[in-house]
């Protein structure tokens, strides 16, 4: 759950206002688990182990087409956001180190660390090479978090920082939050790694979970924006001077973080446009092949042009807050479970099981839901599956054209 994501919630404290947007981290922490169980529970009763087969079996095709939008615009804008915040942090390490000229600026920087590093990891055909180096890069993070927590109270001002209730950007705030908060798109696959393969367990499993982010969360974006204020920026490591030297090691752990996050939201993407496209990964040809990588460099110079054009890191996280994690977290959730369950509303409960399903019910010996009920109460869940579906469609649609209005009246 934890991400780079993270960086940016700050700066959502500072666009929702700084009450409202505690509020908010509180309350999305809340409404992740309620969706995280309601998801399973839903695929339990279903018979179905995926997000994209309990989409389509609540919506038909129309489901899957906008999971898999929603999942397109988080992974190209995850994608965009990495290629801008290496930008401006190799930017500011190379005028720091051979001072400002043509091959410093902020274009070149960014076409050589994406075109050197970045690009050579994405023609492998799975992410299997990557496993060992992208586990190195995640411990970066709780370094990175460290050292902001300790090097940004010495940037706070003598006077008080501005603490109002409400921020001039809350519903494209409140995208970044469930951004940060957003792992829907796994938690099928996170649930069946469990050994007690229970409801009760997953939301102990997930309620320990986002408490834990929860609490770093608030910790995190408080010691941020009482350091910097008003100020806080979207890349907080923006916010520290380019000769801090703890942290240029942060911003050095967070380019080589990101280098090899890229390919994890990257290949998903990919992978789901090749087969839309008859090039199917796990079966490619030989003569299929250039037509793949032709897709791979296609995609890439498309995240990279824009990474180019775009350097609003804000406009990024709400874009993609808006536009997906609305969706991810809330609106599909809440309409699966009314679709799929609810005794109240459109319950259309499929009678299909699938090959996963079998194989759970051999592992656990007993129906897949049997004593689910007991945790999921009602009328409750069904309310507050209706409030979650309002309220991803309230941020997917006005949170998304505020966040565009915003960047386009700059």
């Amino acid at each position: 759950m934890i991400g780079s994501g993270i960086l940016a919630l700050p700066y959502a404290l500072k666009e929702a206002g700084f009450y409202f947007g505690i509020f908010v981290l509180v309350l999305v922490a809340f409404l992740t688990v309620f969706s995280l169980n309601t998801l399973v529970f839903s695929g339990r009763s279903a018979g179905l182990y995926k997000y994209e087969s309990v989409s389509a079996a609540a919506l038909g095709r129309s489901g899957y087409y906008l999971l898999s939008f929603a999942l397109s615009v988080n992974s190209i804008g995850s994608c965009i956001s990495y290629l801008i915040i290496v930008g401006d942090i190799v930017t500011s390490l190379a005028q720091t180190v051979f001072g400002v000229n043509f091959f410093t600026t902020r274009q070149a920087v960014i076409v050589v660390a994406a075109v050197g590093f970045t690009l050579p990891l994405l023609f492998f055909r799975t992410l299997e090479p990557l496993v060992r180096p992208s586990a190195l890069s995640v411990l970066c993070l709780p370094v990175i978090v460290l050292i902001v927590a300790i090097r940004g109270p010495t940037y706070a001002l003598p006077e008080p920082v501005p603490t109002p209730v409400f921020g001039p950007s809350i519903l494209p705030a409140f995208g970044v939050i469930a951004f940060a908060y957003s792992c829907t798109q796994t938690c099928f696959q996170n649930y069946q790694t469990l050994q007690d393969r229970t409801l009760a367990a997953w939301s102990k499993a997930t309620s320990f979970a986002t408490a834990t982010a929860a609490v770093i969360y608030l910790a995190f974006s408080i010691i941020s924006y009482k350091s910097f204020g008003l100020g806080t920026q979207p890349n907080l490591l923006n916010n520290f001077d380019n000769d801090d030297v703890l942290a240029n090691v942060a911003r050095v752990l967070l380019a080589f973080t990101l280098t090899l996050t890229y390919p994890m939201q990257f290949y998903p993407v990919r992978d789901l446009l090749a087969e839309c496209l008859g090039l199917p990964v796990e079966t490619l040809t030989r003569s299929q092949k250039p037509l793949f990588h032709g897709l791979t460099l296609l995609l890439f110079a498309g995240t990279l042009a824009t990474a180019l054009v775009v350097a609003d890191l804000g406009f990024v996280f709400k874009l993609i807050g808006t536009a997906a994690s609305s969706l991810l977290v809330f609106g599909l959730p809440g309409v699966i479970y009314l679709r799929l369950v609810s005794p109240y509303l459109w319950s259309k409960r499929p009678a299909t099981v699938s090959e996963s399903t079998a194989l759970l019910l051999a592992d656990v010996g007993h129906s897949d839901s049997d004593g689910d009920e007991d945790s999921i109460p009602e009328p409750f869940t069904s309310v507050v599956s209706g409030i979650l579906l309002l309220l991803g469609l309230g941020v997917f649609l006005i949170g998304t054209w505020t966040s565009i209005r915003e960047f386009l009246s700059q």
